[in-house]
């Protein structure tokens, strides 16, 4: 039997990767507890994979407004699964971190879906179910390199300032008065460039997404 090849391969992390993804989502949300919306869920698991967000971070994963996640978020704070506190270095902008009772949540909804995951592959010889952490492992190793370096957005286009008008005459401004000495410049700082801030492990993130 030919082995696949890199196209092969490439196509389907694209199609079963995905749906893997919903599953998994779909059942750590049927693990939720009772009263809690979907959104509500979500906007905790964003809170554990990024503590200290925003309300703007919370409201573009949730793709609503910042009021209506302010109104969440609100929610959730009250509800002790969310602590809110000003951020020390700009006052207006607040940080959101989970409380233990939000950690604890979480927990029960992801050990739902690992034992979901578990009962599936239980079906599985062992050398297939070594060779899923190897392949999982492997793709980790590939993708990790990809989302540290962050690709540059393009340039817009220049936009065109017209033809010049033509300058009129040049009036005489008379000897010019001899320049003093030019005081010479100290070496110029380089600012270190900042290093990529550190991103969630594949593994990690399947049980956790």
């Amino acid at each position: 039997m030919e082995a696949p090849g890199p196209d092969a391969a490439a196509a389907a992390i694209l199609e079963d990767v995905p749906l893997v993804m919903r599953a998994i989502r779909a059942r750590m949300r049927e693990g939720r507890p009772a009263g809690m919306s979907v959104a509500q869920f979500r906007a905790l698991l964003q809170i554990r994979r990024n503590p200290g967000s925003g309300l703007s971070e919370i409201a573009e994963h949730l793709g609503t407004s910042v009021p209506a996640a302010s109104e969440l978020v609100s929610r959730l704070v009250r509800e002790d699964l969310v602590r809110r506190e000003t951020d020390p270095h700009e006052r207006r902008r607040i940080r959101l971190t989970l409380s233990p009772a939000g950690s604890g949540q979480l927990d029960l909804a992801q050990r739902a879906a690992m034992t979901w995951l578990r009962s599936l592959v239980s079906g599985l010889s062992p050398e297939r179910q070594h060779a899923i952490v190897q392949a999982l492992a492997d793709l980790r190793s590939l993708v990790e390199p990809a989302e540290l370096t962050e690709p540059a957005e393009p340039a817009g286009p220049v936009e065109s300032a017209g033809p010049a008008e033509p300058a009129g005459p040049v009036e005489s401004a008379g000897p010019a008065e001899p320049a003093g000495p030019v005081e010479s410049a100290g070496p110029a700082d380089h600012a270190d460039p900042s290093p990529a801030g550190p991103i969630d492990r594949v593994v990690a993130t399947i049980g956790r997404r």
